[in-house]
């Protein structure tokens, strides 16, 4: 057996190299030699291996090499970069994780074509903090697009002097806005060359066409910081992208965001362009109804919105460490008021504030639950997981992780409240039920049959 797996594992690995990636294709996996680890990898349409290429290395949280380089792919044809993505990298350990970065690292610039002096490194949610990490630890790398998230949270990683590009994005719902507002503001007093843009949307990979923005403004700076050929004509097309990515964002009625993304141009062009026609444009933005209001809007936000993750990060902790469930009316009634006064507001400033911070409230109790286990945690594991059924009533493992729970307890009644209001908040995937060992006992009740019955579901008994 140990030598047919050998053989597959060999076999596979010769097919995949002689699959070498052609201009324009993106290749799902790669090996990496002496590694069980693979890679996505994407040349640009004009790609020629007689020529240098600048690279952006990609990292997903979750080992998505070729979601990762898709979502690059318009800027390596429109710009001239390879792109390749890990397949190997996790949420894991820091130093897991660069082990596996090391040798991916090595494999692309040994594969390929690569300008060494132009090295990118980008990355989603864990996956960015992984890339800054490496850009403050390495002399190599000369930028970091990091989307969702900023730095590791371990002082040795967080940046410390002006030594890479920094360009941010996140989303308008995503959990982590506050961090990268509050990086960005930090990395300025360090005097980085630092952008950040914001979309609209939550903890998801950004659009395409804004990780393509992101690219270009790399790749303006790069010139200016003379990393790649100053091409006065390039500098030309990027200024009238980015001039129409902005008129875009007016369309759209993003006003407040335009005209941050107007000063950030003003700032990034300010030795190739006139200003008059930016100062324009910002005037144009200015003089906007629209935009006063939502100026005056996110000046409120700014002010309430860290209060609540000061709160929260404060008293919910030491709520789940005493593990009493009787606390738990007071955060039933702050998420009804979230969602009262601020998701379903008809303000959107509010709206998507309120979306942030309950999406907080989702993350927060994953991290905490870490702490603890089933033999001397079990109150607190409960509490954890009723807590994530009042920040997200269609968080089904959570309840079914309740009723397990409470079925050790041999608290049946309890149970049975949490799986009717599981019904009631529309699950209906009976055999997950019956698969699960943990609520055996349970489902041999009376009242648990006569519950599914009433929903109309099938039972076991």
């Amino acid at each position: 057996m140990k030598k047919t797996l050998l053989f597959l594992f060999i076999s596979t690995i010769a097919f995949s190299q002689t699959r070498e990636p052609k201009a324009g294709e993106l290749i799902d996996f790669v090996p990496i030699t002496a590694s069980l680890d693979t890679y996505a990898v994407y040349l640009p349409v004009n790609y020629t291996p007689e020529k240098q290429w600048p690279v952006i290395m990609v990292f997903d949280a979750s080992g998505r090499g070729k979601l990762a380089v898709s979502r690059f792919r318009e800027a390596a044809n429109k710009y001239g970069y390879i792109i390749a993505g890990s397949n190997g990298i996790k949420n894991g350990t820091y130093q897991e994780n660069l082990n596996i970065a090391r040798s991916f690292y090595s494999q692309v610039l040994d594969n390929y074509s690569v300008d060494q002096d132009a090295i990118y490194l980008a990355g989603f949610s864990g996956g960015a903090r992984l890339a800054t990490t490496i850009a403050v630890i390495s002399k190599h790398v000369k930028g970091v697009i990091a989307c969702g998230a900023a730095f590791a949270n371990n002082d040795a990683y967080i940046p410390k002097k002006n030594s890479f590009l920094f360009a941010g994005i996140v989303g308008d719902e995503d959990f982590n806005y506050r961090e990268m507002t509050n990086s960005e503001d930090y990395l300025d007093k360090l005097k980085f060359d630092v952008d950040l843009l914001v979309f609209s949307g939550g903890h998801v990979w950004p659009p395409e066409n804004y990780i393509t923005k992101a690219v270009r403004v790399m790749s303006l700076k790069s010139m200016t910081r003379n990393i790649i050929p100053r091409d006065e004509s390039a500098i030309s097309k990027y200024f009238s992208e980015d001039m129409q990515f902005n008129k875009e964002l007016i369309n759209k009625g993003a006003m407040l965001v335009a005209y941050n993304d107007i000063q950030d141009i003003m700032k990034n062009y300010r030795f190739y362009v006139e200003k008059d026609t930016m100062k324009d444009r910002r005037k144009e933005i200015k003089r906007s109804k629209l935009f006063r209001s939502q100026r005056n809007d996110q000046y409120y936000i700014n002010d309430v919105e860290s209060a609540f993750y000061m709160d929260y990060m404060t008293y919910l902790p030491s709520d789940i460490n005493s593990g009493e469930l009787e606390s738990l009316a007071y955060w039933e009634d702050e998420i009804n008021t979230l969602n009262k006064e601020y998701v379903n507001s008809a303000n959107l400033q509010k709206q998507k504030m309120g979306k942030r911070v309950l999406s907080f409230l989702n993350v927060l109790p994953t991290e905490l639950e870490e702490k603890y286990n089933e033999n001397n945690g079990l109150d607190n594991l409960l509490y954890i997981n009723i807590f994530k059924t009042l920040a997200n009533p269609k968080d089904y493992s959570a309840y079914i992780t309740v009723m397990r729970y409470t079925v050790t307890k041999g608290e049946y009644g309890m149970a049975l409240y949490y799986l009717e209001k599981m019904l009631d908040n529309g699950f209906k995937d009976t055999e997950r039920l019956n698969n699960e060992d943990g609520i055996a006992l349970l489902r041999i009740q009376p009242e648990y049959n006569e519950l599914l019955d009433s929903f109309g579901l099938k039972t076991m008994y």
